[in-house]
Order: C-alpha cells, then structure tokens, then sequence
C-alpha cells in the first residue's frame, strides 16, 4: 500500500508553480501510507508531476514509484495490491512486455499500456491509480470496484491535484481551506461524507469503480466526469445450483481461493478477528494455507453487551491462532484527537475509535492484515434488508395514497416506535431505506432527518442535498435492472455507498494511519461474481441473513456458534462519555471558530436537557476534534 499525489498545469503552456522542496513536502505529507520509500517524477516542460509514498509488500527491492515503462511513455503512481498479477504478468509476457521487477506494480504498468482505461476491468484486486501517458497528454484515474483504496480530486489556480488523501491537498497553501455546507449536511446525517462530496469545498471523490481521463492539450475546459466501469454487482443471476451443498462448496471453494491468493507478501501477515461470522471464516481458511500460527488481532470492552472477545477466543483456539487482545475502555476518549487526525475528514462511525486501536496493535506484529469487511454487503447480512422486505407488500399501493393514509397515523402516534413504522410505511424504497440507514441523531427516531436538529447547523440545512442525495440513491437502485429482487437493488445501493464511503473509510484510514495494509478477501473479485449469481432467497433463507456464510461457518466451528444474532463492531460511548463532567466535554465540542458551524446553546440543550441527550454527542465530538486539526478553516 501506498499514498500518491499527481499534479497537473491544465493551461496553455503554463507550468507547475511549485519547487522541488514544495513537492517534497507535499508527498511526505502522506508518509504514514508508505514510510519505507518516497520518490518523485516530474516531467521536462514541468507540467505534470508523480509524487508517491511506499509501504513495502510484494518485491521489496523492486516495484519502485513512480514507474515509468520502458519505453518512456506511460508514467504510473499507483496505491494498492493486484491480486491476479501473476496471471495477468504470464499473458502480458507472452504478448513481449520486458518485465523488470516482480512487482504488481510493474504488472499494471504493463496492464495498462497493453490494454488502456479498459485494463480496470481485467484487475482483480484494491486500487487507486493515475497514469500519464506522455504521447497523448492524457492523465488516467481509477479506483477498485469496491472503493477500498481512496482518490480525492480537485482544481484550483489552473492546477489539476489527485491524491489518495484530502490532507495532501490542502496541504499546498495555493488550495483554499474552505469547507462545504453541503459535505457538512451530508456528515451529520450519515456521520460521513459520501462520495463523490468531500468535506472541502471544490475537492471531489472519485467514486468506487469510476475513472476519469484529462486531456492536457492546452484548451481551457471544465475538468470531466467520473465514468462507471464498474457492472451491477447484484440482480445478475444465472444458472445457480439447485442443491444447497453444490452451491455451499462452490461458494467455500471460492472464498478459500481468494484468502490463499491474498496470502501473497513478501512481509508479516495476520488478520483482524472480531468472533463474527465474516472474520472468522478469514481465519478459518488463513489457517489452512499458512504454514505457522496465523497471528490474529480482536479489542473489547468491560462491558459485556459490546464485548465479543470471548468468540473471538473461542475462533483462535479452534484453528491454532497466536492470538493478541487489546482491553478498550474511558480513556479511549483522550485518544479522539488523533482519531480524526486519522482520518482526515470528518467521520463519526463509532467502530473508527477500536478499528484504529487494533490495527495499532496488529502493527507492532505484522505489516498485512486480512478483514472480514464486505460479508453483510455481499450475502445479505444486515437485519434492515429483512425490515424492506416486511415493508414491501406496502409498495403495491400508489405512493400518494400510502403517504395520505400514513402521514396522519404518524403524526398522531402515541409513541416513537409507532410514528417510525408510519413513516416507514409512507416512504418509497429510496427514502425508507435512508431513514432506516441514517446515523443523525434525531429526537424523533426514524424521522428522516429531523429539522430540530438541522437547526443547529448555522449554516442552514442545505435545500439541494436531500434531493440530490434521493435522486442518486434512485438511479443507483434502478442500476440493478429489471427483474432485480428488492434485496439486489439493496445491496447494490450498499455496495456503491456505504461500503466504500463508511466501512472501507473506517479500515483505510485506520490501517493506513499506522502504515499498515489490510486486505478484504470477501470482496474479492471472484467472490464477487459469485454472490451475484446466487438468488436473493439463498442469502437470505428462512428468516436468516447471510445464510450461506452461516452455512459454510457451521462446517467449520458448529451450528451454535455459526447462529449467533449479528452483534456489530459497537462501542460504550455513552458510559465512556459520561465519565466525562460536563465542563470537559463541552471543551472538546467547542473549539476556537466552530461555532460558526454549530449553535452552542441548541447543541448543549439536545446533549445535556435529554433524558437520552449523549447518544447524540459522537459526531460533534468528532467534527469538533477535525475541525481543532485544521488550523484556519474559511466559511
């Protein structure tokens, strides 16, 4: 893994404005995602430049960066792990590429050269990449279908920036710090900022499975947009065994294929281990192709509702793991501040504060990790696609007559459970699957999004970003195609959005902080094709999410164990919080400058005049913690 930085002069003849020193440090600004090397590239009419960090991994000697190919055309910079290169690399020797190293890098290089933007499609693997193809002054961009590996974009003063960080780009004092009303809008009611918004102004995601191409030939034009290269991962269904053993053995064969082909380093390896039904079939199969005691990492908690250690142990003694606990408790608190310097936007996932602890003590062990992240998008395993089935039978009513029948009944509902099921009913697909997705902290729950508390944004709640957001949400779900189950349309929705922009943020940014890889077997390309050939009534069986994977887990640790309810990579905040005297935690959510953004009087009466008021503190207390890292921060 890696952090990179590309610049571009995107006028005339007009040359890059910055010195040697000032692309040093931009580039080192991302020394955490690869402290083992850092080198440049600038090209002779200064125009264009590759700055890039490395972490060593695969051919430590080799697979230096940026990598130019041998005949001087095609310059890459490139973030991530190739998995099917050795099979890619035989294809491409054979069709007369002069190989030089053993790297994945060069593999891509060559990828690319041989096949052009439509070489993403042939990777199976995590990526975020950017060519420059010096012939036809091109700069290529593209991000892995899933979104693990970030890319931030942007221009400003006629200066094209790509980085695998925002940090790397504000870090250049010719960008503006000027943050989005819009990004912050979309923060507090997902508790991160999805793509393609970031929380600066003018800078943008490229989204999971998009690329991009610039031309630099001189014409003043608007940068273009991003392209999907990436097909509906869900609704695809083919011929599927009709017995439930074929389908589980291909299904095992598979998985176990994609853990041994991410095997592959050339330094430490373990894997992350929560007890759940994901992680522990990563284990399961590490265990098997590993010729020594995989080494596997879990966090927990004094509280017993949130503590999953004692699975955790129960999985690493089965397969022989050298296993290595971490006890999380209030002091974690004092830890926020570096938090969000991790993760460099705003993110207020409460699973971003153990998952950075783990991996910090997974990397005074091993260098590569294995996650079980993308189980519940892939096969179905969150209870809310069971919640939209149920709800269902509502959409063969006219939308207008469920939204004039419910309205009232919510309206006049004695009680908060009741008023969400009538909201609930009264929505479409898009808008009750966001209702039952949000994190903002409503005073009314399953309230979409509850004005009483976008009241205390002094910006003002942002008119265009609930319809914006609906719309996309609306023609990702339609993305599926028709004859697509209510369950694929879901899970396309979740694999476009919120794997990548919250649970793939969460592990990047925290792994990466410590210059750690991890890797994400359950998405692996061919895993993916799998699980969209399996019809949506295999995911979900008999009232049971994830069926197969449960399944599969059964062989290997028994039917109790595999049954367990979903338990979810949870946190105590609010007993850590209240620890906390009230002076002290209005500290931390009232920075010098923040409450430009936030009403102190209404926040404070939401926190401390409700029964339930600290539930709804976290993603202050991590916008507050972001926004004190900033320094100057423009309206």
């Amino acid at each position: 893994m890696c952090g990179l930085i590309a610049l571009a002069a995107l006028h005339g003849d007009r040359r890059l404005p910055h010195a040697p020193a000032e692309f040093d440090r931009l580039r080192d600004s991302l020394v955490h995602r690869g402290p083992d090397a850092g080198e440049s590239w600038v090209d002779s009419t200064r125009r264009v430049a590759l700055l890039h960090r490395r972490l060593k991994v695969i051919d430590l000697e080799g697979g230096r960066q940026p990598m130019v190919c041998p005949a001087g055309r095609f310059h890459l910079a490139y973030n991530g792990e190739i998995y099917n290169y050795p099979e890619l690399r035989a294809e491409l020797a054979g069709g007369g590429f002069p190989f030089r190293t053993q790297s994945d890098t060069e593999v891509l290089l060559a990828a690319y050269a041989a096949w052009g933007a439509d070489c993403v499609r042939r990777l199976n693997g995590i990526f975020a990449f950017v060519v420059w193809d010096a012939r036809e002054r091109t700069l290529f961009l593209a991000r892995d279908p899933c979104g693990v590996k970030p890319l931030y974009y942007g221009e400003w003063g006629g200066v094209f920036y790509a980085a695998s960080e925002a940090r790397a780009i504000v870090a250049d004092s010719r960008v503006p710090r000027r943050i989005d009303p819009e990004a912050l809008d979309l923060y507090f009611h997902h508790s991160y900022v999805p793509a393609p918004w970031t929380i600066w102004r003018g800078m943008r995601k490229l989204e999971a499975g998009h690329r991009l191409t610039l031309r630099l030939d001189g014409v003043p034009r608007a940068l273009p947009e991003q392209e999907s290269y990436r097909e509906p991962p869900c609704g695809t269904v083919v011929a599927a065994p009709a017995r439930e053993e074929e389908l589980l053995d291909e299904l095992e064969a598979t998985l176990r294929a994609a853990v041994r082909r991410q095997t592959v380093a050339d330094v430490p390896l373990g894997a992350f281990l929560s007890g759940g039904v994901d992680s522990s079939l990563v284990v399961a199969y590490l265990a098997e192709c590993s010729n020594r005691p995989v080494q596997t990492f879990s966090v927990g908690y004094d509280e017993p509702q949130f503590d999953e250690r004692l699975q955790a142990r129960r999985v690493a003694e089965r397969f022989g793991t050298q296993h290595h606990e971490l006890h999380m408790g209030a002091e974690s608190l004092e830890g926020l501040p570096r938090l969000a310097q991790a993760y460099d936007e705003p993110f207020a996932d409460t699973a971003a504060a153990p998952t950075a602890a783990v991996s910090r003590l997974a990397r005074d062990h091993v260098t590569v990790v294995l996650s079980g992240d993308g189980g519940d998008e892939t096969h179905a395993g969150y209870p809310r696609y069971l919640r939209m089935e149920q709800l269902r039978r509502l959409d063969a009513l006219p939308a207008g007559l469920r939204r004039a029948v419910f309205a009232p009944l919510a309206a006049a509902a004695p009680s908060w459970k009741r008023r969400g099921l009538f909201e609930l009913a009264g929505q479409d697909v898009a808008d009750r699957y966001d209702a039952l997705t949000t994190k903002v902290p409503r005073v009314h729950r399953f309230q979409a999004y509850s004005e009483e508390f976008r009241a205390l944004l002094r910006q003002g709640p942002q008119e265009n970003v609930g319809p914006g957001m609906a719309g996309w949400r609306r023609r990702l779900l339609e993305r599926c195609g028709e004859g697509a189950s209510l369950i694929d349309r879901l899970q396309c929705l979740d694999l476009a959005s919120y794997l990548p922009d919250q649970l793939m943020t969460k592990v990047d940014r925290a792994s990466m902080f410590v210059s750690l890889e991890a890797r994400v077997p359950l998405l692996d390309a061919d895993a993916l094709r799998l699980a969209a050939r399996i019809p949506a009534e295999w995911r979900v069986r008999d009232g049971r999410p994830k069926y197969l994977l449960r399944k599969l887990l059964t062989r290997h640790m028994g039917q109790e164990f595999a049954d367990r309810k979903k338990h979810g990579f949870r946190v105590p905040k609010e007993s850590w919080l209240r620890t906390l005297p009230r002076e002290r935690l209005e500290e931390r959510l009232f920075p010098e400058g923040v409450e430009a953004w936030i009403d102190r009087r209404g926040l404070c009466s939401l926190l401390f005049d409700n029964r339930r008021g600290l539930e709804f503190a976290w993603p202050f207390l991590m916008f507050a913690a972001w926004y004190r890292q900033q320094g100057t921060v423009a309206a």
